[in-house]
C-alpha cells in the first residue's frame, strides 16, 4: 500500500511542476503559431490594429531563463503595411513564466505584457495586456523610434492562433 501511495505523490509533484502549454510550446522543439485575419473578420472588428500575427518559440536559439521562464517572440503586421517587401513589420519578444493554466510574457523593458493560454479546438490564445512593438528588425532592448502601441481595447484584446503551416524561424 505504501509504494503505490509514494508513486502517486511523486507523479502529482511532477505534474504540479510541469510547465503550462508544454505540448504547444515544447521545451526542446521549435513551435510557431500564427493567424492572418481575413477581410470579413477585420470588417467586423474595425478598430483591430493587428492584421497578421506570429508567435515564435525557438528553444534551440533561446535557452531557458531559469526559474521556469523561457523566451518567445511575437511578429506583427498591422492593417496598414509599413514595409511591403518583408514578412513582418513589427516585433516584440518576452520572457514567459507560468501563471495559472497559462503563461504570462513580459519583455525585458517596459513594453507591456501578454498571456498565452490554450484556446478552443487546438488553438492558442494570446491575450494582449497592452503592448508596444518595435519595428522589425530591431535588436536593442528598449522602445525604438517608430514603435507602435497596440492597446487591448477595443479590438486587440485576444488573438486566436493556429499552428503555422510553413517553416518555423525568426522573421
Amino acid at each position: 500500500m505504501r509504494l503505490p501511495l509514494t508513486a502517486a505523490i511523486c507523479c502529482l509533484a511532477a505534474l504540479a511542476q510541469a510547465r503550462p502549454l508544454e505540448r504547444e510550446l515544447p521545451p526542446a522543439r521549435a513551435a510557431c503559431w500564427e493567424r492572418t485575419y481575413d477581410a470579413e473578420h477585420l470588417a467586423s472588428h474595425p478598430r483591430q490594429k493587428v492584421a497578421r500575427i506570429r508567435l515564435v518559440h525557438l528553444p534551440q536559439n533561446w535557452s531557458e531563463t531559469g526559474q521556469g521562464g523561457f523566451y518567445v517572440a511575437l511578429y506583427l503586421n498591422l492593417r496598414q503595411r509599413v514595409k511591403a517587401g518583408q514578412s513582418f513589420d513589427y516585433q516584440l519578444g518576452g520572457i514567459c513564466k507560468a501563471a495559472g493554466q497559462g503563461l504570462r510574457c513580459v519583455p525585458e523593458w517596459e513594453a507591456g505584457s501578454w498571456r498565452i493560454e490554450r484556446g478552443p479546438n487546438g488553438a492558442l490564445d494570446i491575450r494582449n495586456g497592452g503592448i508596444i512593438a518595435n519595428p522589425n528588425p530591431y535588436d536593442a532592448e528598449e522602445i525604438a523610434d517608430g514603435a507602435v502601441r497596440i492597446p487591448a481595447k477595443p479590438d486587440d484584446g485576444l488573438w486566436r492562433l493556429s499552428p503555422a503551416s510553413g517553416p518555423c524561424g525568426m522573421e
